[in-house]
């Protein structure tokens, strides 16, 4: 497409599928003039079940609508080109091929060890690298090794599939990732850990399409509800807190206000016990509680609250960089919604940038916002930051 934003892609499959705009409102259950306003590019899909909606009569998915590419640059890149490698690696476990590892488990466990702080700062062309032979040689040390060995090397597979899995996610590979996410899961299931398999639960969710949101709400309150059964620790805390904040998000798609109201309200009794966490590179917290009620303020149309939430968030307390360069996304979209306060929220995107580089370059969500602003505003009464802005991160 000339122009690549959501609007046109749900122009294009509207005229594919023969539909006028009067008839798609009509299935999606929303006004002629807002479908026209979307395919304009001078309003966003304000809220996440207008956009499931809106697939649905469409007759697409969620990912074909949203999903678009972002700029190039040496280091995406260099990050794309090893997903070939990734995609055989990921294929030689999901086969239960057999493999004799190339290093012993000190080393492996060694760059397991180093992946959470590349993985923080969002350096996926540095993580993507790592991934094809760390990738096998834990499938090989799993499936060859004597039992200590493997034990230990399942745990390292959940945590190395949590990273490969987030780094996919961001390289637009979203099948790749929901492979990634289904391997570290059955490797915790083998292992038999509460933790460990709650970690691995709540991977996969993430890594669900928007569509499958009432069975990603189901399978996380059945998640939690497991770990509460098994021994308590600060690490099950956290992790029944992520998987209470992915259900409250699930919930609040599905516009089920008062579900959302009651995850997030346990998320956030867990957080008052668990203070800051770390575990798992999921951060689960007060802080990052925070982050995900200003993204599901974002999700349900509710942009203007974001200033209210922002009162209590400290994002410095959070140890991620692609944590906070994420909530800075959100609260510029927040802001966008609003379409009052254009100039704070070209001011969030930017410190975003700044944070994660590559994260925000490489977020539909936060090109679509910053194109939404750039198409909207006067002939050049953008500013020169707007501008600047939308073609760091590819918006024409």
């Amino acid at each position: 497409m000339a122009e690549d934003f959501t609007g046109a892609r749900v122009r294009y499959w509207r005229l594919k599928r023969g539909l006028s705009q009067r008839t798609l409102a009509g299935l999606a259950g929303m006004t002629q003039g807002y479908v026209s306003q979307i395919e304009a590019g001078l309003k966003e899909i304000d809220k996440r079940s207008t956009l499931i909606r809106l697939a649905g009569a469409l007759q697409v998915s969620v990912s074909e609508l949203v999903d678009l590419p972002g700029p190039e640059s040496p280091e995406l890149n260099a990050a794309e080109a090893t997903v070939p490698a990734i995609r055989a690696a990921l294929n030689v476990a999901r086969l239960h091929e057999a493999v004799e590892p190339r290093r012993t488990l000190a080393e492996v466990s060694a760059v397991v060890a180093g992946l959470a702080p590349t993985w923080k700062a969002a350096r996926y062309d540095q993580l993507s690298l790592l991934m094809p032979e760390l990738l096998t040689d834990l499938h090989g040390l799993a499936t060859t090794g004597d039992e200590q060995t493997q034990r230990a090397a399942l745990r390292l597979l959940v945590e190395a599939m949590h990273c490969a899995t987030s780094t996919l996610r961001h390289l637009s590979c979203g099948d790749l990732a929901m492979i990634a996410a289904d391997l570290g899961h059955a490797a915790a299931v083998e292992l038999d850990e509460p933790v460990w398999r709650g970690v691995a639960d709540y991977v996969r969710l993430v890594t669900l399409p928007a569509e499958s949101k009432p069975i990603t709400r189901r399978l996380a309150v059945e998640a939690a509800d497991r770990l509460a059964d098994g021994p308590e620790s600060s690490e099950a805390l956290q992790v029944a807190g992520m998987l209470h904040l992915s259900a409250a998000f699930s919930a609040a798609t599905a516009e089920d206000a008062p579900e959302t109201a009651t995850h997030l309200s346990e998320a956030r009794r867990l957080a008052e016990r668990t203070g800051e966490g770390g575990f798992a590179t999921m951060q689960f917290g007060p802080t990052n509680v925070a982050f995900w009620e200003t993204s599901i303020a974002v999700a349900t149309g509710e942009g203007g609250r974001v200033r209210e939430i922002a009162r209590r968030v400290e994002p410095d307390r959070i140890d991620s960089d692609t944590r906070k360069a994420a909530y800075f996304i959100d609260y510029g979209r927040g802001l966008a919604q609003t379409r009052r306060n254009d100039a704070e929220a070209v001011a969030s995107f930017i410190r975003a940038e700044r944070t994660a580089p590559q994260r925000t370059r490489r977020s539909p969500a936060a090109r679509e916002s910053v194109g939404t602003m750039l198409r909207r505003a006067q002939a050049n009464a953008g500013g020169n930051q707007l501008r600047e802005l939308a073609s760091r991160i590819g918006v024409a």
